[in-house]
């Protein structure tokens, strides 16, 4: 009797030992899998896509296979695909419908996982009551902040400045999404950041010379990858507020910021130096001096308003109406 259940016992911790040196087997094959499509996809042109967002889909989607695996492992150890193969001429109604069964399970541990990795990065901690694009994409330009503007003081006017250039209206079909785009005969516009070209200039032809590694795979014929246009807008803000000198302070600095991404660079600083030569105008703060001065023209641009006061309405509707909608940004960053 002994002898017998001493038999079965050290039979069960030989199959056990066969079934965990396959699942190592098959465990390491999916991690090298993995690993050579990290290395693989980061250095292979990919018509606009970027190489790093196909790895890392191409990585999740493998360890979404390995965990599946993994799992159903776990939870029907007793069941073994191989040997339902042999048992499959002995009864093999039987073995169908448990191949079945396995692969059903298999099936809906593989959706549940791709459900989990595909929601969008912070979604679930973002208030409610934001126009619905934002829910996909706020999450990827909060990313290239920190990424790539870590100490900028206040990512609400970031999101902000997103809104003012995709959103009509919040309820818009093109509010926060990558496919805004504004085309007239004048000029063409795209994106979370409403990338520019017209007869005189090209505004991502400039990033691109500017930043050619960050904004690699972007271009006209491949424009709507939200990521890269979000680095874009980071990455042109930064490139506004770093180089202003003689500002009361942060706030009348991104301000300025905001005009010189709105009108150029050297429209801010004519009009700062038109704010600086009239009497009690004081060229460091934007509100109520550098705002009021001259700069571009007060001819009629588009509709019925003036170059100039399109200017300065992008900065106030950003920094005074928009921006505290998305003020919870600046406490996190905090």
């Amino acid at each position: 009797m002994l002898h017998t259940l001493y038999m079965s016992f050290l039979a069960r911790v030989r199959q056990t030992a066969r079934d965990i040196r396959g699942d190592v087997r098959r465990a390491w094959l999916l991690v090298l899998l993995a690993g050579l499509s990290l290395l693989a996809l980061n250095r292979l042109s990919w018509s606009g896509t970027p190489g790093d967002l196909l790895s890392v889909l191409a990585f999740v989607l493998i360890a979404i296979v390995l965990l599946s695996h993994v799992l159903r492992r776990v939870l029907l150890p007793q069941i073994r695909l191989g040997e339902l193969q042999t048992l499959a001429s002995r009864d093999p109604l039987a073995s169908a419908v448990v191949f079945a069964a396995v692969i059903l399970f298999k099936a809906v541990l593989i959706i549940a996982f791709v459900l989990m990795f595909t929601m969008p990065g912070h979604a679930a901690s973002l208030p409610s009551g934001l126009p619905t694009h934002a829910y996909r994409n706020l999450p990827l330009l909060v990313a290239e902040q920190q990424r790539y503007w870590p100490e900028h003081p206040a990512p609400s006017v970031l999101a902000a400045q997103v809104e003012q250039e995709t959103c009509i209206h919040l309820k818009s079909s093109r509010c926060w999404s990558e496919y805004a785009e504004l085309k007239t005969a004048r000029e063409q516009g795209i994106g979370l950041g409403q990338v520019t070209r017209t007869a005189r200039f090209d505004t991502m032809k400039e990033l691109k010379t500017r930043y050619g590694a960050q904004l690699a795979g972007w271009s006209w014929q491949q424009p709507y990858d939200p990521r890269l246009q979000a680095r874009a807008l980071v990455l042109q803000d930064r490139r506004c507020y770093q180089p202003l000198r003689g500002t009361a302070n942060s706030h009348e600095r991104l301000a300025m910021a905001l005009n010189c991404y709105n009108a150029g660079p050297g429209m801010l600083a004519m009009s700062r130096a038109r704010c600086a030569a009239q009497d009690g105008c004081d060229p460091g703060r934007w509100f109520g001096h550098v705002a009021v001065a001259d700069g571009p023209s007060r001819k009629v641009g588009y509709g019925a308003r003036s170059f100039h006061a399109i200017s300065r309405e992008y900065v106030s509707n950003i920094m005074l109406k928009r921006r505290t909608r998305y003020q919870f940004l600046d406490a996190v960053a905090v």
